[in-house]
């Protein structure tokens, strides 16, 4: 029970020092622009939006474990499962430009009109049915 808060409370940490990374980047884009704060906030968390989040969800999917960099290279025996944070990283970027472009346009052949509400929809429904796969993927491992 103790392993489990210690992982919730990493995950939290994790996601206010994100959030606080992502508004110092935003106050370092008004420092050199002439944008506004509200402008440049959009921008920042607008990218990590569309280009990381729904690669990095989906990327547990696939590898569930994430391995450190020690680990990696002192383990002989590589499993296939196994990525660690870099491998991670680029992976979520690489999911997310792939899959993102192709569902928009394959929802605008069919007839759905690409605005800001339907994209963020449709990535909003990626992220969320990526996340239900994991959660049930997760739920069948501990049973």
């Amino acid at each position: 029970m103790n392993k489990l808060n210690n992982a919730k409370i990493k995950w939290i940490i994790g996601i206010i020092l994100a959030i606080l990374v992502l508004n110092i980047i935003s106050v370092i884009i008004v420092a050199f622009s002439n944008i506004s704060y509200k402008e440049s906030l959009r921008i920042v968390f607008g990218a990590v939006y569309v280009l990381f989040l729904p690669g990095f969800i989906m990327s547990y999917i696939f590898f569930p474990k994430t391995k450190s960099i020690e680990e990696k290279i002192k383990s002989e025996a590589e499993n296939s499962k196994e990525i660690d944070l870099i491998e991670r990283i680029a992976l979520s970027f690489a999911l997310s430009i792939a899959i993102v472009p192709l569902l928009v346009f394959y929802l605008n052949l069919i007839g759905v009109k690409i605005s800001f509400l339907n994209t963020f929809m449709t990535i909003l429904g990626v992220i969320s049915i990526s996340a239900i796969i994991l959660l049930v993927k997760n739920k069948k491992k501990v049973d």
